[in-house]
């Protein structure tokens, strides 16, 4: 059934034609992501579709009665307002009546002796009237989207609210809307990993139509089954999900290189016909001239550039970053509440060269406040932070600074950061002009000119991307680099991460980003009470060796884990024989005596090549932090006069062991999950 028709629609922003005679249809049940580089238009095309805007030409129709939720990227709020009063501002009669009912049944208790009658009176109608219209199913509905995204206080003012929190209350209000279409603006922007996989869920499986925008590609691959791409001034339909779509669209590329190729040799030819000037002009030699001028003035194909980005590499000192037992809090902003809330506590930790750490925990863990802590912006309540002599930060926060509004863009970029960027080894150092690095980054010469106030709030975070990487950093860090970029820049901000050779710190809750550029995670939010345990293994931090799929994976296995009455623990082998490192049916990787392990296994297991590889891989890396870890009780055991000295390689023992045991389980999943055959 066909629910919207978009027919030959066109719209321009200023001297900008986003789109020109652009249609589709959306059908009850479809899920479309809608993608494109910021600034084609997705958000203002998600407007016209909502009502919220007109085309300039061209029509929108729409069945009759149908009802459309849309979630804005920066969605608007009445911060007096409670929760409960935004979520339940619906215009649908059946929100309405559930709105009434839960307020009927919270004035029960409120209710003096001589209100209690008329209370009651009240209820039983409401009651009557849900069990007419099938609400309580509804209702259960709604009170498992809100406890799934934690909202539980609906008496809450918005103003308390976080920026994470308002997005999710701003969500619940679209999802629990009685409506036909999901109209999502980034739904995933500012949610924290365990939200971001329920909506995933909830959206996979829900019977509303869904359009959405989004940079997640895990959530596009897993959940659309259309894929529209906006492309200035055209807009390009795929049938099938994000996997599907880029295979697709690589196919389309290659038929327009190969027309742009026959369009080039037409037009030589064409231009040496004309040179000979040919006497006679009639009906078919001016056909054949007007037939130049089309494919002259036709649409170029686009390609994106082609090449290699990569900053020099700024050296490195021997010490990069050192975090001493930092600790810092917060005090709690409930009223009535004088406590602090502690993100973390006494973490150490001695940053390596090409060291690549991901950055994940829930909203309000401490993430962001650990890069203030670690770049100066903030100081820790106790415990120090020591940059080497030859560290230069390069920090992408959430705020994107203060980018001045009345400056062009290649003039903002070539006075703050730089005329020239250098790029490569130092065998092999090429200086690459301002231009051209903001044309990698899809700043066409039009962009380049264009005053930054006139920019989107993508393009402006693009342009912030830009300005840091120009400041040719050795230690990058990235808050939430995925929020408000698009995908296409993402895949270029990827691919440069693949060649950098200083160290990496993101924060994000893309799935996706993370598992391309970071091999290891800081999981916030952990416990930081007192029970007893050594300062170090209640930071507030745990260290996990991994891609984020593989700490989820380990996630789940030990959910699973706790569900399971009986669990079977089993001793490691003492050592390993390091000519069957390859194997996978060999042995497990040495550990210290208090890691488990399951015995080796009695017959063939069959990995896939990537399980084969990260076997294989780990067996490699706990080998050899076993040989750190010798080495390094060698070293304590053997004392000396250096006790700073001392001290570092002390916490650097810890560190080590820790990350023998994490990794000792995933082996150990690994070993568990292949496939038997007899």
């Amino acid at each position: 059934m066909n629910l919207l028709s978009v027919d030959s629609i066109t719209k321009s922003q200023g001297d900008k034609q986003l789109f020109e005679k652009i249609s589709f249809g959306i059908d009850a049940g479809d899920r479309i992501g809608l993608v494109g580089v910021n600034g084609s238009g997705k958000s203002t095309l998600l407007g016209l579709v909502a009502g919220l805007d007109t085309p300039d030409a061209g029509r929108i129709s729409m069945r009759r009665g149908l009802r459309i939720g849309l979630l804005r990227q920066i969605p608007p709020a009445d911060l007096e307002h409670t929760i409960r009063e935004h979520i339940f501002a619906s215009e649908s009669p059946l929100v309405r009546l559930i709105h009434d009912y839960e307020k009927a049944c919270d004035a029960i208790n409120d209710k003096t002796d001589g209100d209690h009658a008329a209370a009651h009176e009240l209820l039983d109608r409401l009651t009557a009237q849900m069990q007419n219209e099938d609400a309580f199913t509804y209702e259960a509905e709604i009170q498992s989207i809100l406890r799934e995204l934690g909202i539980v206080d609906l008496d809450r003012k918005m103003r308390q609210l976080s920026g994470g929190m308002l997005k999710k209350v701003a969500l619940a209000q679209t999802l629990i809307d009685d409506a036909d279409l999901l109209l999502l603006d980034e739904p995933t922007n500012h949610l924290d990993i365990d939200s971001i996989l329920w909506l995933e869920s909830h959206l996979a499986n829900t019977k509303k139509a869904v359009f959405m925008v989004t940079h997640d590609r895990y959530f596009l691959e897993n959940i659309t089954d259309r894929i529209f791409e906006l492309d200035p001034p055209d807009i390009y339909q795929y049938r099938g999900n994000y996997g599907t779509y880029l295979e697709k669209k690589a196919e389309r590329e290659e038929q327009a290189a190969r027309s742009e190729a026959k369009a080039r040799n037409f037009l030589r030819t064409e231009v040496e016909w004309l040179r000979r000037m040919p006497k006679a002009r009639g009906t078919k030699q001016k056909a054949r001239i007007d037939r130049i001028h089309e494919v002259q003035n036709r649409k170029k194909l686009q390609t994106d550039p082609a090449f290699a980005f990569s900053v020099s590499g700024r050296r490195l000192g021997n010490k990069i970053l050192e975090a001493k037992e930092i600790t810092k809090s917060f005090q709690k902003t409930t009223p009535g509440d004088n406590g602090r809330n502690l993100l973390f506590q006494h973490f150490t930790y001695f940053f390596k060269p090409g060291e690549r750490i991901g950055i994940v925990g829930p909203n309000g863990a401490g993430k962001s406040s650990f890069l203030n802590v670690i770049t100066g912006k903030l100081k820790p309540d106790s415990g120090e932070v020591l940059a080497g002599t030859n560290t230069r930060f390069g920090y992408f926060d959430q705020t994107s600074m203060d980018l001045p509004a009345d400056r062009r863009v290649l003039e903002f970029i070539r006075k703050e950061a730089g005329e020239t960027l250098t790029l490569g080894d130092k065998k092999n150092e090429v200086s690459m002009p301002a231009a051209k690095v903001l044309e990698y980054f899809r700043f066409d010469g039009r962009l380049q000119h264009a005053v930054i106030g006139k920019l989107s709030g993508g393009e402006r975070r693009r342009l912030y991307l830009v300005f840091v990487l120009m400041q040719n950093p050795n230690f990058l860090i990235l808050d939430e680099p995925t929020n408000d970029l698009d995908v296409q820049t993402l895949s270029l901000l990827e691919d440069f991460l693949q060649d950098y050779s200083g160290c990496l710190l993101v924060v994000s809750h893309d799935r996706y980003f993370m598992d391309r550029v970071v091999d290891q995670l800081f999981i916030f939010g952990g416990d930081t009470t007192d029970t007893g345990q050594k300062p170090e293994e209640r930071t507030g931090i745990e260290i996990f060796p991994g891609s984020y799929t593989d700490y989820l994976d380990y996630r789940e296995a030990q959910k699973s884990e706790e569900n399971t009455p009986e669990t079977k623990t089993t001793n490691a082998p003492s050592q390993m024989d390091s000519t069957d490192s390859s194997s996978a049916s060999g042995s497990p990787p040495a550990a210290n005596q208090s890691t488990t392990a399951a015995p080796g296994p009695t017959k063939k297991k069959r990995f896939s090549n990537k399980e084969k590889r990260e076997f294989n891989d780990l067996e490699k890396e706990i080998a050899a932090l076993e040989k750190e870890k010798s080495d390094l009780e060698t070293a304590l055991s053997a004392g000396g006069g250096d006790f700073e000295q001392l001290a570092i390689q002390g916490e650097r023992l810890n560190q080590v062991i820790g990350l023998i045991e994490q990794k000792f389980v995933r082996w150990n999943t690994l070993a568990e999950s292949v496939e038997e055959v007899d």
